[in-house]
């Protein structure tokens, strides 16, 4: 597994790499101290995940992210930052990460992200978006399709007809759920990218949300199920594979 590390504190890029290869063996770590060089790696190189700072010295990393997703949806990126307000939350998610880790949070936190963005997953920290006393217990809130424990524990994986949609609306909620954009959602479903900007317009009104990001947070809190999505390659996507 290799992991891309984007923050221009090498300090803070040894630290983290440091967790991340103690929670796993298998972790290789790639490091960029800038945009332009987190970029070119990404495009370039075999990952698995990003995890990419938002203030960079050679641009903000809300750009990056917008570039990574377009070009490679299939590889997940997680944004880690400072700043922990709602609205750079909200603007993460509907850019499509994967999650978000603020940088004042404990180091258990950083592997969270990583485990709930490799299971199609998205991450999002309870102690920003919930004030409730159970969910910021744990001080991690994972999002996305539950894994098969949750599943085996009695918990039924829900479908079309107990959310009260059509199968085409079911698999929508499920990609959304995943974090992939629209372009990447119509790829998968065989349709025209208008059509899948009307299924999700039809699920937020379904749900009675706004935006996409409320649309994740309502389909976590509210304990719907919906499966553990079949593994996906982040190469698929790869522009320049190295020989």
């Amino acid at each position: 597994m290799r992991v891309l590390l984007i923050d221009d504190h090498a300090l803070f890029r040894a630290g983290a790499a440091l967790l991340l290869r103690q929670a796993r063996s298998d972790i290789e770590i790639v490091e960029a101290g800038t945009l332009a060089e987190g970029a070119e790696l990404a495009r370039q190189e075999r990952l698995s995940m990003v995890f990419l700072d938002l203030d960079l010295p050679d641009g903000h990393g809300f750009e990056a992210l917008k570039q990574l997703r377009s070009e490679r949806p299939s590889l997940p990126v997680v944004i880690m930052s400072a700043q922990e307000n709602w609205k750079t939350i909200d603007t993460a998610i509907e850019l499509h990460a994967m999650g978000f880790v603020p940088k004042s949070q404990t180091p258990d936190v950083l592997f969270a992200a990583l485990q709930a963005a490799l299971a199609g997953g998205v991450f999002l920290p309870a102690s920003i978006i919930d004030r409730d006393p159970a969910v910021q217990s744990s001080m991690m809130f994972r999002l996305g399709p539950r894994n098969e424990s949750t599943e085996e524990a009695g918990r039924p994986v829900d479908n079309a007809q107990t959310l009260g949609i059509s199968p085409r609306l079911f698999d929508t909620l499920r990609l959304v759920v995943q974090g992939y954009p629209n372009k990447t959602i119509a790829r998968e479903m065989g349709v025209e990218e208008i059509t899948v900007r009307k299924y999700v317009s039809t699920l937020l009104a379904h749900f009675n949300v706004r935006r996409r990001t409320e649309l994740i947070v309502y389909v976590a809190k509210s304990g719907i199920c919906l499966g553990t999505p079949e593994p996906r390659s982040p190469d698929a996507d790869l522009i320049y594979p190295r020989q």
